[in-house]
């Protein structure tokens, strides 16, 4: 029977890791002991508030107190509550360094196996819109596309392939929100800016489409042809353009 050996060297890696993230978290103990004694207090407003500066605290963002009111109608937190249950010892603000970690630890985990899920289910909903998409079913396309970018909303092909769904349907201005969000996303994107180009020259705004063609040709002179043909071909004869472009 094969044995597999963990390299210790791995688990002394991770406790670095695990120490250094606790010292810089130690360095803004005060405020962190704060949060904890507003958390196993009675008063209802000073645990919600202590409860959301908790989050921006595992979120790793910067915290001013000051920005945050005590009252709060709706409890959108995400931190495990659990989190706090070990972390005073006998009412001196001690903190208990294991017990936070493993809660920080899972709570990773838990964040990290969600994104995975989300993408898988993107992926799988891409796939039914490109198919859709070749079958010339382009609202179910464009079903598939919002599904997709409801579970995964920072991936800029998703919006480029939705503009250009949209392209086929003749929701011209739907398309230039999209391109306006793949390009936030990623602003060297090429099909974006062709896709708004597209959208201006079937709406008959010249100007703006002009400027399009003049953004594109300097930034991918490479493309030339593939800008002219795709603007100039007639909407109808579009081939799967979602692969091609």
């Amino acid at each position: 029977m094969s044995r597999s050996f963990k390299n210790p060297a791995l688990k002394d890696h991770k406790d670095m890791e695990l120490n250094e993230e606790w010292t810089n978290f130690m360095k803004r103990i005060g405020e962190v002991s704060g949060l904890v004694k507003d958390l196993a207090g009675g008063d209802k407003d000073k645990a919600d508030a202590a409860k959301i500066l908790a989050d921006r605290y595992l979120e790793g963002k910067d915290i001013n107190v000051d920005d945050v009111k005590m009252t709060v109608k709706h409890d959108r937190t995400v931190i495990n509550q659990k989190a706090f249950k070990s972390l005073e010892k006998n009412d001196t603000g001690e903190l208990d360094k294991d017990a936070w970690m493993a809660e920080v630890s899972k709570d990773a985990e838990r964040r990290a196996l969600d994104r995975k899920i989300r993408h898988e289910k993107a992926d799988t909903l891409k796939t039914q819109a490109i198919k859709a998409f070749r079958r010339q079913e382009y609202e179910k396309a464009l079903s598939c596309y919002n599904k997709a970018i409801e579970q995964v909303k920072d991936n800029p092909m998703f919006y480029c392939d939705r503009a250009l769904t949209n392209i086929k349907l003749g929701n011209y201005q739907k398309v230039f929100n999209d391109c306006e969000w793949a390009l936030r996303l990623n602003e060297k994107s090429f099909k974006a800016r062709l896709y708004k180009a597209k959208a201006h020259k079937e709406l008959e705004e010249f100007d703006k489409l002009e400027e399009c063609k003049k953004e594109l040709y300097e930034i991918f002179p490479q493309h030339d042809d593939l800008i002219k043909y795709f603007l100039n071909k007639e909407e109808g004869m579009f081939e799967d353009e979602s692969q091609d472009i």
